[in-house]
């Protein structure tokens, strides 16, 4: 007899002192040689104290550790699962990207999905689902994709924010603060950006750091979530073209409380540099 026992941990998380001693009884009946018994617990913890608690009580068990799913394993499943036509591609990419660093889950990726999909349909009227024609796809895109992360991931901004470097601090405070004065549709290349920045701390800062320099701090901002790439296609911003433009009009709400907590209440710095954008940079015509 073969007993398979999926995620195990959860035995020791629900059932407190009692999950010990069933979980003793179970391996004395493994090591019995006189039963024809066997046991496979299957877990998605390898190193909490549940882990830890599993190993002592089985003495030296035969462990099989497979690696998570990364962004290319996930955004495969995703597109099994769902298709490359009701989800934006850009969005797919972005919760495989965002879960993979995370935690790899694939059930967490595919319930965000899914909520992004309920979410999308809640916005469409029952006459538009009626007359919905195929140029009409993908029906969930990046807005409704990043409201799912928001709810079912939720990103501890504030301590991101401590950690970051101050050149790295700085960008963000100019990006946010010149998305909030040029709206929505804001969006602003790496030089622009750059040369905000200069002025705002009054040459003190970033005085000789190149377009590559300022461009690695961007791409630290993105992939920390503190700033968004891209909000619905109009704008693909490119990394490696200087002149490719970043959407900043669509910075999420939480990333602007985290920031006005952990950097304009606390230092004048920080909100002279807000102060600055408000004051020198008024919106281009062409925005």
């Amino acid at each position: 007899m073969i007993l398979v026992v999926d995620e195990i941990d959860m035995l020791f998380k629900n059932q407190g002192g009692s999950a010990k001693e069933l979980f003793s009884t179970l391996n004395e009946w493994c090591e019995d040689k006189e039963l024809p018994f066997s046991m496979i617990g299957i877990s998605n913890s390898v190193n909490d104290i549940n882990a830890t608690t599993i190993r002592e009580l089985s003495n030296t068990p035969h462990e099989l550790v497979f690696p998570t799913y990364n962004e290319e394993d996930l955004l495969a499943i995703l597109e099994k699962r769902i298709g490359k036509k009701i989800v934006d591609t850009k969005a797919l990419q972005l919760i495989a990207k965002r879960v993979a660093a995370s935690t790899g889950d694939a059930r967490k990726a595919l319930e965000i999905t899914s909520n992004a999909v309920d979410k999308a349909l809640d916005a469409c009227t029952e006459k538009w689902l009626e007359e919905v024609e195929a140029d009409s796809y993908p029906l969930v895109k990046m807005p409704q994709m990043m409201r799912a992360i928001r709810e079912g991931m939720p990103t501890r901004h504030e301590e991101i924010i401590r950690g970051l470097p101050q050149a790295a601090k700085v960008i963000l405070c100019i990006a946010v603060s010149l998305g909030k004065v040029w709206g929505p549709t804001a969006a602003v290349s790496i030089a622009t950006l750059k040369k905000y920045a200069f002025q705002a701390t009054q040459h003190a800062m970033l005085d000789d750091a190149s377009l590559g320099q300022i461009t690695n701090l961007v791409e630290m901002l993105l992939d920390s979530s503190l700033l968004t790439a891209d909000h619905d296609g109009c704008f693909n911003f490119n990394a490696n073209d200087h002149s490719s433009r970043l959407h900043i009009g669509v910075q999420l709400v939480d990333v602007e409380i985290a920031l006005e907590k952990n950097l304009l209440e606390v230092s004048s710095f920080y909100r002279s540099l807000v102060d600055y954008v408000k004051r020198e940079c008024p919106r281009p015509e062409y925005q």
